[in-house]
């Protein structure tokens, strides 16, 4: 069974920032599927990565998954894992270093592999307003 890195992180608005900040840590363009609404994407040599700017996960193991905007997916052509988690890394690396985005890095949304958040952030980030009040 072949593993499968996703790369949550929140906020994930404007998408547009996201997207070069995703595309400059691998040096690539993200481009839209050609046929049809569909989310950016690029071949990483060897490696794929679609930037999910909306996703249905809901909390789960522990895992806040609602509270992220952006799921960047990646997955290796050739069954690579190694390959393929070297490049979530990369990937993650990025908008952990910018120091404004909460990204978190996940392995077969079971288990979080790392996480970072702004200063003075929590690990993950804050539930969307008014979630606390209907609590």
């Amino acid at each position: 069974m072949t593993s499968h890195h996703s790369i949550f992180v929140h906020p994930g608005v404007p998408g547009e920032s996201l997207t070069a900040d995703v595309a400059t840590a691998f040096g690539t363009r993200l481009l839209p599927v050609a046929r049809g609404p569909a989310d950016p994407s690029a071949d990483l040599g060897g490696t794929g990565l679609e930037l999910g700017l909306s996703h249905d996960y809901a909390e789960d193991r522990g895992i806040p998954f609602d509270r992220y905007q952006v799921i960047a997916s990646l997955w290796d052509f050739g069954g690579d894992g190694e390959r393929e988690r070297a490049s979530a890394e990369h990937i993650f690396n990025r908008p952990a270093e910018l120091r404004c985005y909460w990204p978190a890095l996940v392995l077969n949304l079971q288990s979080v592999i790392a996480t970072a958040a702004p200063p003075k952030g929590e690990t993950f980030p804050p539930p969307p307003s008014g979630v606390m009040d209907e609590l």
